[in-house]
């Protein structure tokens, strides 16, 4: 971690110090992510969440849900602050397993171009956890790595989901990429 400044992890936690645990995670652990990606767990979440000084993207919860977003904050970020905390990996996966078709679903059907984009977006991840483990598909550069392995491409058009191309341009360039994906992910079950 020696990409992020010691001082906004020292600002997080001076602002979050009722947090039971704040997590760096994604590219931020290797410094290949552009921002650096905290999360706080809290009891008492804040109905705004305080800026923080620097390129940080900072989200703040109650507790971790079962998917597998929560599974690489837990599993492959770094804890700064607090207790660490636990989270059933194989559970997760099985969960995510069982929503394949409404993923496919959303991708086809949406008119969100950042759902369609984030539905593709979790399946390319979900197939890389599968396939080369929680670290090795840890971030974007990582799942894009491991999928490569595989002969899969995958599209950069995808990474910024929050600011995504147009659906025409997301499911023109996606739809192969998802059917491959889709067929991978069948067989893993």
């Amino acid at each position: 971690m020696d990409c992020i400044p010691s001082d906004t992890i020292n600002e997080v936690v001076n602002r979050f110090r009722s947090a039971y645990a704040i997590y760096v995670y994604g590219g931020s652990t290797d410094c290949s992510g552009g921002d650096i990606d905290i999360t706080v767990f809290m009891e008492e979440v804040p109905s705004e969440i305080p800026r923080v000084s620097g390129n940080v993207d900072l989200q703040v919860f109650r507790r971790p849900r079962n998917t597998l977003f929560f599974v690489y904050i837990i599993k492959a970020g770094q804890l700064v602050y607090g207790n660490s905390l636990d989270i059933d990996v194989n559970s997760v996966v099985r969960s995510e397993l069982e929503i394949i078709d409404e993923r496919e679903y959303v991708f086809f059907n949406s008119d969100n171009e950042v759902m369609v984009c984030k539905s593709l977006k979790e399946l390319m991840f979900l197939l890389a956890a599968i396939k080369c483990g929680i670290y090795e598909s840890s971030n974007w550069y990582r799942m894009a790595k491991c999928l490569g392995s595989l002969g899969i491409n995958v599209p950069y058009e995808f990474k910024h989901c929050l600011n995504p191309p147009s659906i025409d341009v997301l499911r023109h360039i996606g739809e192969p990429i998802l059917r491959r994906i889709i067929w991978e992910l069948k067989d893993a079950k």
